[in-house]
């Protein structure tokens, strides 16, 4: 598959169309400025979702498919409305919605696909290789299709040669779990950041991402890790219907798991894989967290100063309390050289101040 690409910086040119890097640290839809995208690291939510069932011993994959298919139904009918709703009207126009839902996966980075089949209303069947999430991808693939048809699917995998083929049929009625899972955003608060941004697409130039359209992967050039574009509601909700199942003992799960992805990762993108003050002050550490938590659309900073040993950070239009606590955690970690634990406290609906100390 090729994929179009701005000259100047290499960022895919459709791609750089459909989503807007606003400066209050988020990434929103075109049609929809309430509709968030967050850039994460490839592996993230898999990991996070990995060590959460290894500490519980319970397996939480139904939850999270069914989260992510709530959020990839309401992505899609946000987008499929005024003349984009004729998409819906015939089968031509259907056929080529499902061949856009493939070039949707490869732009974003959460894999490549190819449509084997589409019969509209009884089957749909597609080669998926290198899903950024199996589980998380099937989801989107079946969202996508209840949307386009308005009634409820059902899938399964099975292999075509050396290739996995998620195949979708039409399905009675989803599970009862399923009408739990809704969510609701505040709205955003404006901001004021600015960032250069490329004179040919308008990204912004920090963004350092190279497209494999064949492989359906995004990778940022500078560390060599792979990225993806996804929608920021499905942490929110699975984790709100672990912690009614489970108990909010799952927390400290979440932001544990967060705080050992994160020193890693902050590590290598931020200090070489060395410690704070060898080559890069403290400060300037946070400063550099902080303003990439902003571009890859996961809140906007907007305050933040270290008295006593004690980090606060006020965050507007926050992604995630439990992710961003454990990114803190382990940015505090980085920059003091100890242990961290994090409270914070709602200043309004779209506002939250973070306050990280030693907990050793």
């Amino acid at each position: 598959m090729r994929i179009k690409k701005c000259r100047k910086c290499g960022f895919s040119w459709v791609l750089a169309k459909v989503i807007r890097f606003n400066d209050n640290g988020t990434i929103t839809q075109l049609f929809n400025r309430n509709f968030r995208v967050v850039l994460i690291e490839g592996d993230f939510l898999t990991e996070v979702f990995d060590r959460i069932e290894r500490e519980l011993g319970l397996p939480i994959l139904h939850i999270v498919f069914e989260a992510q298919r709530n959020a990839s139904i309401h992505t899609i009918n946000d987008n499929l409305w005024g003349p984009l709703a004729s998409a819906r009207w015939t089968t031509f126009s259907k056929r080529f919605t499902v061949n856009m839902f493939c070039r949707l996966a490869v732009w974003t980075g959460q894999s490549y696909a190819k449509t084997v089949v589409y019969k509209p209303g009884w089957l749909g069947e597609a080669i998926v290789r290198n899903p950024f999430n199996r589980e998380l991808m099937a989801a989107i693939v079946v969202g996508a299709f209840e949307a386009l048809e308005r009634s409820p699917y059902s899938h399964q995998w099975y292999r075509l040669g050396d290739d996995d083929v998620i195949s979708i049929r039409p399905e009675p009625s989803r599970p009862e779990i399923a009408k739990r899972l809704t969510f609701d955003t505040p709205p955003p608060k404006p901001g004021k950041r600015s960032y250069p941004r490329c004179p040919g697409c308008g990204v912004p130039q920090l963004l350092s991402l190279e497209w494999h359209a064949d492989e359906g992967i995004i990778m940022d050039t500078r560390r060599k890790v792979r990225m993806v574009f996804l929608d920021a509601y499905t942490p929110v909700v699975v984790f709100r219907e672990l912690a009614k199942e489970l108990g909010e003992d799952i927390y400290p799960i979440i932001i544990e798991a967060q705080r050992d992805f994160s020193l890693h990762h902050l590590r290598q993108e931020f200090l070489a894989g060395g410690e704070v003050g060898e080559e890069v002050d403290r400060d300037t550490f946070y400063i550099a967290v902080l303003d990439t938590l902003a571009l890859r659309g996961q809140g906007n900073p907007v305050d933040y100063d270290t008295i006593d040993g004690t980090l606060r950070v006020v965050i507007e239009n926050p992604f995630q309390e439990h992710l961003l606590a454990g990114l803190l955690c382990a940015m505090y970690e980085l920059g003091e050289g100890r242990r961290a634990e994090a409270e914070w406290r709602e200043l309004d609906p779209s506002t939250l101040e973070f306050t990280v100390t030693a907990s050793d």
